[in-house]
């Protein structure tokens, strides 16, 4: 193999590739990535055996071939060359020769056909939307998905297309909820799957990249994403997701407005002082506004008082832990939020007050 291509869709290229790669892992090939140079493009790959991406750059090819080669050293050694060089890559026995202007390195290879494959399974659902739409649906969830490996079908985030065309991203650790949907054009097959964590992680970095249109396809094993030169594959992770419609609330007689970003500011003073492992905050909603208030037992208080519009219920006193509050309100864009509530033990209902087709439900704490 012997390619040239510019620094920076080298770069770029194997900087896609780079977060996909375990930093330590049993399998040695699986630390490297997979060069393949063939008619005007350098295609490179990366797995984990569970999620996979596919970069393309293009290059101009003296001699096509394939060769595996550490990602991590490959990464460091062209983030350091000079951006105005082009960049030289050429194989010889058991290593990579990569020259660009004055610098010379050799880096030690493995062979290709070691690298394992990655497979394109037959999808049931293909979706067609903008790589900025769903990169808001997956930051509007993202936060809520569990880092509790006992109970692996959380640690993922759900997609689901149901009977109406509306594609929806659900996530929960089982404190909280988090769900955001948007109506698709055109007719999708009805069905849903779980996709961990990183691949989920992936597919928001892609789409960021790719702002425009893109394509997500559906299977029964697996999830793939088109997104410009990119494709990354996923295994989905093989369990039932709970029945999320259940802990939805629907009848709340009791709501708040309020503003976003003061809210948010008192939460985060408040939380100075309350309980540093359970992050414990009181609000009690009157007609006056919301009182915010927090507790140690060092005998240390905070007790602040914010605006609110409120309206539907009586007075309520309701512990939450503030973690979660903030991380729904970073999550939310409007300037405004809209809290519904019943009473002391039930969920609450958290919105933008913007109807981005997001919402938020949070369990409340005994305190």
């Amino acid at each position: 193999m012997k390619i040239t291509l510019s620094r920076a869709a080298l770069l770029q290229a194997v900087q896609r590739c780079q977060s996909i790669v375990e930093k330590r892992h049993t399998i040695p090939i699986l630390a490297n990535v997979l060069l393949h140079a063939e008619g005007n493009c350098l295609h490179i790959t990366a797995t984990d055996l569970e999620v996979g991406i596919l970069s393309q750059a293009e290059a101009t090819v003296e001699k096509p071939g394939s060769i595996t080669v550490s990602a991590r050293k490959l990464f460091d050694m062209i983030k350091e060359l000079d951006p105005e060089q082009d960049v030289t890559l050429e194989t010889g026995d058991a290593f990579i020769a990569i020259r660009s202007g004055r610098s010379r390195f050799r880096l030690s290879t493995l062979s290709a056909d070691e690298y394992p494959a990655m497979t394109e399974e037959e999808s049931r659902a293909s979706i067609n939307l903008t790589g900025s739409m769903l990169s808001d649906m997956v930051a509007a969830t993202g936060f809520a998905m569990s880092s509790d490996e006992t109970r692996k079908y959380l640690t993922g985030t759900l997609f689901e297309v149901d009977e109406q065309q509306v594609l929806r991203l659900v996530t929960t650790d089982g404190h909280r909820l988090a769900l955001s949907e948007v109506q698709l054009d055109g007719a999708v097959s009805a069905g849903t799957c779980i996709v961990p964590r990183k691949a989920v992680m992936e597919i928001r970095k892609l789409c960021d990249e790719s702002p425009d249109q893109i394509q997500l396809f559906l299977g029964d094993r697996q999830i793939r994403l088109v997104a410009g030169s990119n494709i990354l594959t996923s295994k989905l992770i093989d369990a039932r997701f709970p029945v999320y419609q259940d802990v939805i609330p629907t009848a709340n007689p009791a709501k708040a407005v309020l503003a976003k970003a003061e809210f948010d500011q008192v939460l985060k003073r408040s939380m100075i002082v309350a309980n540093e492992f359970t992050h414990d905050v009181r609000l009690n909603f009157t007609d006056q506004g919301i009182d915010v208030s927090a507790h140690n037992t060092e005998q240390e208080e905070a007790e602040e008082h914010i605006a609110a519009d409120y309206s539907g219920g009586n007075e309520v006193a309701i512990g939450f832990n503030g973690r979660y509050l903030r991380d729904t309100l970073g999550a939310i864009r409007s300037a405004s939020v809209r809290i519904e509530l019943k009473d002391e033990l039930s969920p609450v209902l958290i919105t933008g007050d913007d109807q981005s087709g997001s919402r938020y439900v949070i369990m409340p704490m005994r305190i």
